[in-house]
């Protein structure tokens, strides 16, 4: 792209990110077939969300050329991290999947930096060890050239490890998670709940003579009035402070974090998944609804992101798609969250990679906020990471199976200028080419 015009690296970036998407987006494909049971009708929303999120790419394209052609390649990791942070976050289609720091989740030694600025400066220090690499492969570099990439690879490694290596705190806190091992998508409502009735109240024994402080089950097991409190099909036990997901409300309905420790408290979703739990111009495309067999009513998001105080503990529920997202974690730990709870049905996606992402991003949410986190999913993933992003325990997936674990606790301490690297990619998709015009200009003029 060195040598490309601006249209020609539009092409390119577009080109790129749709097959880079048709890789990411398979699950899309998988989940609308078993969903509508008809490949062709599925083929169409998925190669039109290729399309459509490949349009970010293609905008990655036209200001990377940018970058090389005005002699700023040290520009490209912020640019790719602003159009990171605008494809996740962008009214009615946010979506931050298949970020680029993404698979790096299985080396916490090497991600600690989201703690100061979230996945995405790790990514931007993923694409400045590219670019410098690019450089070297080009042969047109010098020490005065490149030393400025490699004191930044360097600073941002040492600070990783140095973060990596600060030592955890002593208190601890015993959580128990409960996966009951049932298909809460598209299994038999009556045998699902037969099985609740039946495992849940052994994952309360098993948390009750573990010790465990608080009890973590999934999404979609509140019962299916709206009621509040809740009407599950098994009973709670105040021994055993518990905290699970549900559906709050008929007219309006909310996605919610339900807890009871003798009181029974909720927090509702503020995050909701395009055409799952929300259908955009709805009113406008009402053909779209029956089509594609879409649930009948909206869900509402909320309008602000809650912690639960939980027996002795304050918790920062996220409800599944919920843990895509670091600003929702970061407000949670701004709220004096201890720990984080994922509460999931990834049911709609087993045997695609969809889980794999939704379990990487849990962790990436831990180590950005500096907290303990557990996820708890209805057939999986299902597991515990600390405050580095250590897997403590992780239960076989399709399995009805609790886990016991030990997680270390203190106060929350998020980093306080957590949201700056962020914004300040996202400005610089706009001050680049604002500068590089302005400059032009000025040139001409002169």
């Amino acid at each position: 792209m060195r040598e490309s015009t601006s249209k020609e690296g539009f092409r390119s970036g577009f080109t790129f990110g749709f097959l880079l998407l048709l890789g990411q987006f398979a699950w899309l494909f998988s989940f609308i077939n078993r969903w509508v049971q008809n490949p062709i009708l599925a083929f169409i929303p998925y190669i039109l969300g290729c399309a459509l999120v490949a349009l970010f790419f293609g905008i990655l394209g036209w200001q990377v050329t940018l970058c090389w052609r005005h002699k700023m390649p040290w520009a490209i990791p912020l640019v790719w991290a602003g159009i990171e942070v605008f494809r996740s976050y962008v009214p009615g289609l946010a979506f931050p999947y298949g970020l680029i720091a993404t698979p790096l989740w299985p080396f916490p030694v090497l991600i600690q930096n989201a703690y100061f600025g979230s996945i995405f400066l790790v990514g931007a220090w993923v694409v400045l060890v590219n670019v410098f690499l690019a450089q070297i492969l080009a042969g047109d570099h010098s020490w005065r050239q490149i030393r400025g990439y490699v004191a930044g690879i360097a600073l941002l490694l040492l600070g990783s490890w140095v973060r990596y290596s600060e030592p955890l705190p002593s208190q601890v806190m015993t959580v128990s998670i409960g996966q009951p091992g049932t298909d809460l998508a598209f299994g038999n409502r009556a045998d699902n709940e037969a099985l609740l009735r039946k495992v849940i109240p052994d994952f309360y024994t098993k948390a009750q003579l573990g010790g465990s402080e608080l009890l973590v089950l999934p999404e979609g097991i509140a019962g299916s009035d709206g009621s509040f409190p809740p009407k599950p099909v098994f009973d709670v036990d105040p021994a055993v402070p518990v905290i699970f997901g549900g559906i709050r409300g008929l007219d309006p309905s909310y996605q919610t974090a339900f807890s009871f420790d003798g009181t029974w408290k909720y927090a509702d979703k503020t995050r909701l998944v395009i055409f799952g739990e929300f259908v955009p111009f709805r009113n406008q495309l009402p053909f779209l609804a029956s089509v594609f067999n879409l649930p009948g009513g909206d869900l509402v998001p909320a309008d602000e992101v809650k912690a639960l105080k939980v027996g002795k503990r304050t918790v920062g529920p996220l409800l599944c798609f919920e843990g895509l997202f670091p600003d929702i974690a970061y407000r949670q730990a701004m709220n004096g969250a201890e720990l984080l709870a994922v509460m999931s049905v990834d049911d709609w996606y087993m045997g695609t990679t969809a889980p794999d992402q939704l379990k990487a991003g849990a962790i990436w949410r831990a180590v950005e906020t500096g907290l303990p986190l557990v996820r708890s999913a209805s057939m999986g993933y299902s597991f515990a990471v600390d405050q580095r992003g250590n897997l403590r325990g992780q239960l076989p997936t399709k399995e009805s199976s609790s886990l016991r674990v030990e997680l270390p606790v203190g106060p929350a301490n998020p980093f306080r200028f957590f949201p700056i690297f962020p914004y300040a990619a996202l400005a610089t998709l706009v001050l680049l080419p604002l500068g590089i015009l302005i400059a032009l200009r000025r040139s001409t003029h002169s």
